[in-house]
């Protein structure tokens, strides 16, 4: 197990350098770590095949903050760039979701779950069909701006795609701003400030990295939040994890991304829990487990399931609890032996557990070097 941690943190430090590729006029993809300068952008946003129809911006299905806001703030670069975007969502949004939007005043995505064929697209968040709007397979897809590995939606199949392992999709985005030198106003640096937040959780998360912090430091000074911040970031975390009136299966895929992975159909899901209702929130979610694969039609499913203890930092009043370890779930034939290879033999059927500090995001590529 060590040297398999050993080997992981190999591979962040060499994902931690940007992606970027233009595919126009049959170039083929380059690789660097730097962007192109803000005219060459420009000059390959000119180049694509707009149409005359509104180019839709998606984040991710089952949209967490960051797919949200990385969406919209998108698709307003675009727009003051002159071209023909709108945001959507291709699922209902959550409740972290419905608080920031409320609390720094800023309008969510309309719902639209399907496109017609040859509908213009711009991803944001995701790089697996199994987490694009219905559709998207039959669509033309112009950008890919991501901070995950590449998934089944190939980056040289794109015309543009910027991808960099960093915290936030959303600092991708603020980093596009400044490159282009497009003004940031007020209600933009807000939706990039929500999904930042919520996807490092204020700077936070283990893959939060330097460009995030840059942007945080940026939009946190231009709003005005210095002394709000960390109590906003608090609140988002605790709507996120209120699962008040859900039933356990909608609480299990409130957070769930599906993935093609050696051409199985695999669900993994993000929870937490308090560390004294630890017991019971597991036994619930296992129980959930068979229903939820077969209604999704997979192969595989899982969970990782964060517990959270009180902070031994009494005087850190910003985070009364902090992470301890997870638990990671698992359903379907040859799931044990995948989770086991990760995180060691199983305490019980169906659950293994570790005190690593993975995210999903982490423990994706993990899974493929597994299954590949």
């Amino acid at each position: 197990m060590k040297r398999f941690f050993q080997w992981l943190m190999a591979v962040a430090l060499m994902c931690s350098s940007t992606v970027f590729t233009s595919c126009s006029n049959g170039d083929n993809p380059s690789i660097g770590p730097t962007y192109e300068p803000g005219s060459a952008y420009r000059a390959v946003l000119q180049s694509l095949d707009w149409g005359q129809d509104t180019t839709f911006v998606y984040g991710h299905k089952v949209p967490d903050v960051d797919a949200v806001c990385s969406a919209l703030s998108y698709a307003r670069l675009m727009r003051a760039l002159g071209y023909n975007c709108k945001a959507k969502v291709s699922s209902p949004i959550n409740r972290e979701t419905e608080y920031i939007a409320q609390r720094l005043g800023f309008d969510v995505p309309e719902l639209k779950t399907f496109v017609a064929a040859d509908t213009r697209l711009i991803l944001t968040d995701h790089s697996d069909y199994a987490q694009c709007v219905d559709g998207a397979k039959q669509a033309r897809i112009l950008q890919k701006i991501d901070h995950h590995v590449e998934g089944d939606i190939k980056d040289s199949s794109i015309p543009y795609v910027r991808r960099k392992m960093i915290g936030a999709t959303c600092t991708i985005i603020y980093e596009c701003y400044k490159e282009l030198n497009i003004p940031i106003d007020d209600e933009t640096a807000k939706i990039l400030l929500a999904g930042l937040l919520s996807d490092t959780r204020n700077l936070t998360k283990a893959a939060t990295q330097h460009e995030d912090s840059v942007a945080w430091t940026d939009l946190v000074s231009l709003l005005k939040l210095e002394d709000e911040v960390a109590e906003i970031s608090r609140q988002m975390s605790e709507a996120g994890s209120n699962y008040d009136g859900m039933s356990d299966s909608a609480i299990f895929v409130s957070d769930y991304k599906g993935y093609d992975i050696g051409g199985k159909s695999i669900g993994i899901g993000s929870l937490k829990c308090k560390v004294e209702e630890a017991e019971d929130f597991v036994n619930r979610m296992l129980s959930v487990l068979p229903m939820v694969l077969s209604d999704n039609g997979l192969d595989m499913l899982f969970a990782k399931i964060d517990i959270n203890v009180p902070n031994p930092d009494k005087s850190d009043l910003d985070n009364p609890t902090v992470k301890d370890g997870f638990y990671f779930i698992y359903y379907g034939e040859g799931a044990q032996a995948v989770a086991e290879t990760l995180f060691g033999p199983s305490i019980r059927e169906g659950v293994t557990y570790t005190k690593e500090a993975l995210s999903r995001k982490q423990i994706v590529p993990l899974i493929t070097e597994i299954m590949q």
